[in-house]
C-alpha cells in the first residue's frame, strides 16, 4: 500500500508539471481593475497582430515595469538554440540587455519615452521580433 501511494503521488506531480502554462481566465477583469489606481501609474498592452511577441506594460512612479511573451524563444538556458535575449532602447539609445522575460526599467526621468525591444537570438542575431510603444512618466514616487 505504501509503494501504491509514493507511485501514484510521483506520477500526480509528473503529470502536473508541464510546459505550457495556461493562461488566467480573468485577465481581462483584472486589466479592468488596475485602471482604477491613482494618476501615477498605467496599464497597457502592445497588441499587434504578431503572436510571436507580445508586451505588456505597467508605469508606477518612475519605473517601467515590463513582461514579454514569446512564442518561439524562451529565457531559460536549457536549450541554447531558443535562447532569448531583450535588447532594450529609451528614446533611440540603448539601455540594457535583459535575459528575464520580466524585467523593470528604472529611474526614467519625466516626460514622454518611446521605448523599443528587440529580440535577439542565442548567438546574438536580431530575429526580427520587436516592438515599441511610449510612456508618460508623470511623477518620482
Amino acid at each position: 500500500m505504501r509503494r501504491f501511494i509514493m507511485v501514484l503521488t510521483v506520477l500526480m506531480a509528473a503529470t502536473g508539471c508541464g510546459k505550457k502554462i495556461p493562461e488566467p481566465e480573468n485577465l481581462g477583469a483584472a486589466l479592468q481593475n488596475v485602471s482604477n489606481l491613482k494618476a501615477a501609474t498605467t496599464v497597457s498592452t502592445v497588441q499587434n497582430l504578431d503572436e510571436n511577441f507580445q508586451v505588456k506594460t505597467f508605469v508606477k512612479g518612475n519605473s517601467v515595469y515590463v513582461e514579454c511573451y514569446l512564442k518561439d524563444y524562451g529565457f531559460s538556458e536549457t536549450n541554447p538554440k531558443q535562447l532569448a535575449t531583450v535588447l532594450v532602447s529609451i528614446d533611440n539609445q540603448k539601455k540594457k540587455d535583459m535575459r528575464t522575460a520580466a524585467f523593470i526599467l528604472k529611474d526614467i526621468p519625466n516626460g514622454m519615452h518611446k521605448i523599443k525591444l528587440e529580440i535577439l537570438n542565442g548567438s546574438g542575431k536580431k530575429t526580427g521580433l520587436q516592438k515599441e510603444f511610449e510612456v508618460h512618466i508623470t511623477s518620482s514616487i
